[in-house]
């Protein structure tokens, strides 16, 4: 089968399209004919090799971690999928394997794909709404009524962000460019807040959240905005945050957090059914070829996409 791989790691590593076996299920794994992928920035960062402590070192690498596909094999112990089954998932295989014409998924990682989207659509979502999610819920611990800022409400992991509060009840404001604020809007922003032209941490504003998505700013500066039992969440280990754990971690007032958690097809079933009612869609900037992954990886890096780009796969 055909994949985009890393030989080996480096500051100017290459992505490149081999011919690699096809991989087999396992006890409690499917594989899947994969119809579409999608970049995030862990993709671009991994060649640097600074996270091969978390993802190894063996080559050729398959990056990707989205993917929406379907079913072509089932291994043993299988019951909950069959060949034919449309499926979406943020692998926990490796570095992902999933920009690739197969890959391998741990089944507890897997929701069934929502009809109401397509593959495309679909393969954006599991990673940066997943992260979004887990953000709100868990450090977040939002509640109906509470008060979110979303910074980077324009981004991969934004979009989602300001429907998945939404969703959850709150008044979600957004921050973003000039060229972005009605897209926010349409996403279900009740604000907007235009960086370029506005302050956007306002002592006194008292936000319940503060989800800083493209790291731009810190717990220290984000604390005279916040309530007195909010807290700042970062995607970016910027100085001053902690490392939040999921049943570890005790949430602190006015603390700062960079969320560690794991893949459930739990958590992607809840997005499927909110798509499934209209209430939670992806935002595409772009879609690329596998033959073209460079090119998108190098639109990722320009930090400037509007939503996912997408990697066709099929």
């Amino acid at each position: 089968m055909q994949a985009a791989v890393i030989e080996g790691f480096g500051p100017a590593v290459q992505l490149q399209i081999r011919d690699v076996p096809r991989p087999v299920p396992g006890p409690d794994q499917i594989l899947i004919r994969v119809h579409a992928s999608s970049v995030n920035p862990i993709d671009w960062k991994i060649p640097g090799g600074q996270m091969a402590a978390r993802y190894g070192s063996d080559f050729p690498m398959i990056l990707g971690f989205d993917a929406s596909g379907v079913v072509a094999e089932v291994g043993a112990g299988v019951t909950a999928f069959a060949p034919g089954d449309e499926v979406f998932a943020r692998s926990d295989v490796g570095a992902g394997r999933c920009y690739a014409e197969y890959a391998v998924l741990n089944v507890r990682t897997v929701a069934r794909k929502p009809a109401e989207l397509s593959h495309a659509e679909a393969a954006a979502m599991p990673l940066a709404a997943l992260t979004a999610l887990n953000g709100l819920r868990d450090p977040g611990q939002l509640k109906p009524g509470q008060r979110v800022l979303i910074i980077g409400a324009a981004g991969g992991v934004g979009t989602y962000a300001v429907q998945i509060a939404r969703n959850m009840g709150a008044q979600v404001t957004g921050v973003c460019s000039t060229t972005n604020l009605a897209l926010a809007r349409d996403l279900g922003a009740h604000e907007v807040l235009d960086y370029t032209r506005e302050p956007v941490l306002v002592p006194g504003a008292n936000y319940d959240i503060i989800y800083d998505t493209v790291g731009a700013h810190s717990p220290e500066a984000a604390r005279p905005a916040l309530t007195e039992s909010g807290c700042y969440l970062t995607l970016v280990p910027v100085p001053g945050i902690e490392f939040f754990m999921p049943g570890q971690t005790v949430r602190k007032p006015g603390g700062g957090y960079f969320l560690v958690w794991a893949p459930t097809g739990a958590d992607l079933e809840l997005l499927a059914a909110w798509a499934r009612e209209g209430l939670l869609k992806s935002s595409i900037d772009s879609e690329f070829s596998l033959d073209d992954i460079q090119a998108a990886h190098q639109r990722s890096q320009t930090l400037r996409a509007r939503g996912k780009i997408v990697i066709r796969v099929k």
